[in-house]
């Protein structure tokens, strides 16, 4: 797990410094500009701006373009009332057919009662300023009327110095209020698309059909928007003719709020903020049901932010941080399936001989059951071990008794794994199984006796097999189960572990099995596996003793889990005897024993020997409890 956190820190990482190296190389601009245009939402002008307009209908009405310069002092001398004229049209070569109309309009021009600002024209060609007649500057204003395209052709942005003149816009905005500050480069503030300004054709004008309310004290713009005329450009909210792209430069400047970009150092925190929570939201949700909606969740996040702060004049790079996000989720989720699917395969691999495939899928559902370390759990566990193991081996060749080793293991595993339990580890002829963990189980102690009882009655069809084909020796086996807390994990190096368990619990569980030896039985319980169980009426159990184990001073009941009921003979005399041999009474217990003993019961004739033993030498201090002196 830490090796993969880091991973998935390294990687969030080096993908953060890749997007902050494409915004520093501004490897993706016009893709983020494509993005900020659809940012412009359309709103309201104030009232300040009104265009009159070279349309098809006024060309229609006065004449075929160029008009007679007679036309515009026309327009001039009506727009008295206007605070300031901008006139978009070029005005730098005389009239060779009607002179006379360049006198009138210079005439206009003086005579004038706002301010008239006429355009000059930068030719990137032949790097000149192409500017108004000197006539017509004498009497008016001349700014610089070059439109800044981006590399997409977009005009996004205006230059309010150009050619160290300031520009037409600016000086049209600064006539109008004197006390306004222009930053040498802005981002234009659009308010919509076409017509979203007063406009009105400049025929009306002349015809005396506006009303001098419309433009008095105002901005009146006189520019083209005939398709013919070619003064047509696109932006944000696609194309626009070149007197409505002054008309929002103008009304940017007068509102004198303006788009700032984020500081570098700002984006750089925001770039490695979204990217982390990418990498934290990965880390920390396993389904991927809930990951992607919180994923989509955060990517909203960042584009409402960036929407909310453009609606302020803040710019940012949202392009970069998207690239960012998308591009750290998609290499994480990549990773974290590359690493989840070696993860799963070594856990199949590692439990399926040892598990039941049901409690493998959860622990493919949920790997973190398997973390390094351990966890105090409560599980039930199982010994068994064959008896006399060891003179069978000495009689047998070492292949044959691998070959009946692995034919019995085979047996028991499957048993144990069908009934939901986990094989811990073989120790030599002995098996360890859990259940509980890795995966909890609520049944725990009614599978491992049902385990064990199937383990008992397989074993008995085994040896009956083997009889018959002269295979094998019969085996014997008993086996020891115990119910408690102990620490579950995997224990071990880092490197190299093993899920394993550790605790009094598992030691007791041992004991247990090893008891059987003693008592003549298969199978011995504790008594917190008999409490778990003792309302299941499938199972026959019946109490054996009270004793305290070498090496402790508690004193434990212990339980035999019974393949077939007791003889009811046996029952009632096995049940006298243990209360007279608590009480004390060995002759009264002999009695008893002696009758249970001769059905071939194993714990009669253990407690009739003990019987026997203690009559002839009385404890001094007797409570019923048996303590072993040896393990």
């Amino acid at each position: 797990m830490k090796y993969a956190t880091q991973k998935i820190a390294g990687i969030t990482l080096i993908l953060s410094l890749l997007v902050i190296l494409a915004f520093w190389n501004n490897l993706f601009d016009t893709w983020q500009e494509k993005v900020f245009d659809k940012f412009f939402i359309a709103k309201k002008p104030l009232n300040d701006i009104i265009i009159f307009a070279v349309d098809n209908e006024s060309i229609a009405k006065i004449g075929q373009w160029p008009w007679s310069r007679s036309v515009f002092a026309d327009a001039v001398l009506k727009l008295s009332a206007a605070k300031v004229i901008g006139i978009d049209v070029n005005f730098s070569e005389p009239s060779a057919k009607n002179p006379e109309g360049d006198i009138n309009f210079s005439k206009a021009l003086t005579e004038a009662k706002p301010k008239v600002v006429l355009p000059i024209i930068f030719n990137k060609l032949t790097e000149e300023l192409v500017e108004p007649l000197d006539l017509f500057k004498k009497a008016s204003f001349q700014g610089v009327v070059n439109v800044t395209l981006d590399e997409d052709g977009t005009v996004r942005t205006a230059e309010n110095v150009q050619q160290g003149l300031m520009s037409f816009n600016t000086l049209v905005a600064k006539t109008y209020k004197n006390q306004l500050s222009a930053p040498g480069h802005m981002r234009i503030d659009y308010y919509g698309p076409d017509k979203t300004f007063l406009m009105l054709p400049i025929q009306d004008l002349l015809s005396d059909k506006v009303p001098e309310r419309l433009y008095a004290g105002k901005i009146a713009l006189i520019g083209a928007t005939a398709p013919d005329l070619h003064d047509y450009f696109q932006t944000p909210f696609g194309y626009l003719s070149g007197v409505e792209i002054n008309a929002n430069i103008i009304q940017t400047l007068l509102n004198q709020h303006f788009y700032s970009p984020l500081p570098w150092e700002v984006f750089l925190i925001l770039t490695l903020l979204f990217n982390c929570s990418a990498a934290i939201l990965i880390l920390k949700i396993k389904r991927f049901s809930v990951l992607l909606p919180s994923l989509i969740l955060v990517f909203v996040f960042i584009n409402a932010l960036s929407a909310i702060l453009f609606s302020f004049k803040v710019i940012i790079p949202i392009l970069y941080l998207d690239i960012g996000f998308l591009a750290t989720s998609a290499a994480l989720v990549i990773f974290q399936y590359t690493v989840e699917s070696k993860e799963k395969q070594f856990i199949y691999h590692s439990f399926k001989h040892y598990l039941s495939p049901e409690i493998i899928n959860k622990l493919i559902a949920d790997p973190s059951k398997l973390k390094l370390g351990g966890e105090r759990k409560k599980v039930t566990i199982m010994f068994s071990d064959i008896r006399g193991f060891t003179t069978i081996s000495e009689a047998m060749t070492p292949e044959n008794l691998t070959h009946m080793l692995n034919e019995y293991f085979t047996l028991m595993t499957d048993i144990i794994m069908e009934e939901r339990g986990y094989v811990n580890r073989y120790i030599g002829d002995a098996i360890m199984a859990l259940w509980g963990a890795p995966v909890a189980n609520e049944s725990q102690a009614k599978d491992a006796c049902l385990s064990a009882l199937k383990m008992t009655n397989a074993l008995l069809r085994l040896n009956e097999h083997w009889q018959k084909t002269n295979a094998y020796p019969s085996l014997t086996v008993g086996l020891g189960i115990n119910t408690g807390y102990v620490v579950v994990g995997n224990v071990g190096s880092k490197k190299r572990f093993n899920y394993d368990i550790i605790g009094d619990e598992a030691n007791f569980a041992a004991r247990l099995e090893g008891l059987n030896k003693i008592y003549g039985t298969k199978i011995i319980i504790s008594e917190s596996v008999k409490k778990e169980v003792e309302n299941n009426y499938e199972f026959h159990v019946r109490e054996l003793d009270i004793i305290v184990v070498k090496g402790k001073k508690e004193p434990k009941y212990i339980f035999e889990l019974m393949i077939e009921p007791l003889d009811d003979i046996v029952k009632k005399h096995f049940n006298d005897g243990k209360m007279h041999y608590q009480q004390g009474n060995f002759i009264k217990a002999i009695e008893m024993f002696s009758v249970s003993s001769k059905f071939g019961d194993g714990p009669s004739k253990l407690f009739l020997e003990r019987c026997s033993d203690l009559q002839k030498n009385p404890p001094k201090d007797w409570r019923g409890i048996y303590e072993f002196k040896i393990k």
